[in-house]
């Protein structure tokens, strides 16, 4: 065991307030793991001892060994005490400035277009219909006198500095810059304007991305339920899709050791904040093995990390990205589940040379960006007005999250089955056998209700009887009219 007077200094706490609160605590036990300074295996001393060493009330100790142990960093075994988890790979601490990316970038592909899949639009302009869609934010509840005034001043600095006439690059990198202390403050990711190429969705992100790694036949791996546009962009870029499957804690990365043996795998593309379409986290553990596995068949981790913003039990797990050891990921995150799909902001993140691809292959297909829109989203974020208005949503979306939670089991009772995730915008939920889902949202259609069948969600067309149903654009009397008509269609389709 660590010598007892030395864990104040070794979670890094001697130089914060005398009362740490449980999160320093967690995050000193998360950075001390990572770092190699805890080992797998390492007893820890128990509440009471601990609370005293780091002079803290003992609650607030259980508290971060809760938190820790959420997320899969420790482990309690009965009448032994509380370990660092024994299955995390240990982690060699890097010094010095980090090395170029370990991918070497590829001759691109002939261009590809993208065209989206079909979308549920029978219902759109009808009165009254209501739709369980993917996890999109209310645009009713944008301050829009915030955005008024916001986008005024963006318009009048604009025709001052006649960046609506010359182009954008100085919009851009002021946004950039805000970005990325956006991202080192809030997920910990080491990155500087540089390393960010900013987009006008995450499609583009990824398309950009992967014309820039893949080359026809390269075999990129993606979970076996999945979010379609991306893997039909691979598809488009000739890449042989390999599936990799799904189990409570998400991506079962154990299986992708063997299938790097199999194959010469390029790429593997993940959701691991919160898994689309099934909610769940990737646990600490995996995340350790899955950077280990890239290192290992050096292959590229694309991580979309679409709603980083919206987690509500405990502390988010910060991105694959952030790992200070890593050399295969590329980030891609995106503004538009904060301020929703009119505002086209998605970034990619990776090191500068990969970066300069991008922004060159950005640059054919955009042009120039919008510089009024870039001051904007640059002053929001500067001024703290994203994130006032991130804080105030976050509770209302989770008043909406625990209203669909109650309706489901009202109208559905044991027929169905719900992991309540750690956060996101959607619920996923499976139904028993006897409610078929294709017949379900085929029925609830006639209700005036849109649903996307799971099979959506599948690249190898292998159906699921669960729905993903989004709760955060329907306000709480909406979410249950809504689930009263799903109820209504499955009772129809039951007799």
């Amino acid at each position: 065991m660590v010598q007892m007077r030395k864990w104040r200094p070794l979670l890094k706490l001697e130089e914060t307030t005398a009362q740490a609160s449980y999160r320093k605590i967690v995050e000193g036990l998360v950075s001390a793991i990572v770092d190699g300074r805890l080992t797998p295996g390492t007893l820890l001393p128990g509440t009471r001892e601990m609370a005293r060493l780091l002079d803290v009330n003992r609650k607030t100790v259980i508290l971060a060994y809760e938190e820790a142990m959420t997320k899969g960093w420790l482990v309690s075994e009965p009448r032994r005490g509380t370990f660092v988890n024994a299955q995390l790979a240990p982690m060699a601490k890097t010094r010095g400035a980090p090395p170029s990316f370990a991918l070497e970038l590829r001759a691109q592909p002939a261009v590809a277009y993208f065209t989206p899949g079909q979308q549920a639009t029978a219902l759109q302009y009808q009165p009254g219909a209501l739709f369980f869609d993917n996890g999109a934010c209310d645009h009713r509840l944008l301050p829009q006198a915030v955005l008024h005034r916001y986008y005024r001043n963006a318009l009048r600095k604009s025709f001052v500095s006649n960046t609506v006439r010359h182009g954008s690059d100085g919009t851009s990198h002021a946004l950039r810059r805000a970005l990325a202390e956006m991202l080192r403050n809030n997920r910990g990711l080491a990155v500087e304007a540089e390393q960010i190429c900013l987009t006008q969705g995450v499609q583009m992100s990824l398309y950009l991305s992967a014309s820039a790694l893949l080359e026809p036949g390269d075999v990129v791996l993606v979970e076996r339920l999945s979010y379609p546009p991306a893997w039909e962009i691979f598809r488009r870029l000739g890449a042989q899709l390999v599936t990799v499957d799904l189990d409570n804690e998400g991506c079962r990365v154990d299986q992708i050791d063997e299938l790097c043996r199999q194959h010469k795998v390029r790429m593997i593309y993940l959701t691991p904040h919160h898994q689309f379409p099934t909610t769940v986290s990737l646990h600490a553990g995996r995340r350790q093995q899955l950077l280990a596995l890239a290192k290992q068949h050096d292959f590229c981790v694309i991580e979309e990390d679409y709603d980083y913003e919206y987690h509500f039990d405990g502390r988010p797990y910060l991105p694959l990205a952030s790992d200070s050891s890593q050399r295969h990921v590329i980030y891609i995150g995106s503004l538009s589940k904060s301020l929703g799909s009119t505002f086209r902001c998605s970034y990619v993140v990776a090191p500068a040379n990969v970066i300069e691809v991008l922004n060159r292959n950005a640059a054919l297909i955009l042009g120039q960006g919008d510089a009024v829109a870039q001051q904007m989203l640059t002053d929001l974020i500067n001024d703290g007005e994203l994130k006032k208005h991130l804080r105030r949503v976050s509770k209302e979306y989770r008043r909406r999250r625990e209203t669909l939670q109650r309706c489901l089991v009202e109208g559905f009772g044991e027929r169905i089955s719900v992991q309540e995730p750690e956060g996101g915008l959607a619920l996923w939920v499976r139904f028993a056998e006897e409610i078929n889902v294709g017949r379900l949202v085929e029925k609830a259609l006639e209700l005036d209700l849109v649903v996307r069948n799971s099979r959506h969600f599948s690249p190898m067309d292998q159906a699921e009887n669960a729905l993903r149903l989004g709760f955060a654009s329907l306000d709480r009397d909406e979410i249950r009219q809504a689930t009263l008509r799903l109820a209504q269609a499955a009772k129809a389709i039951s007799r």
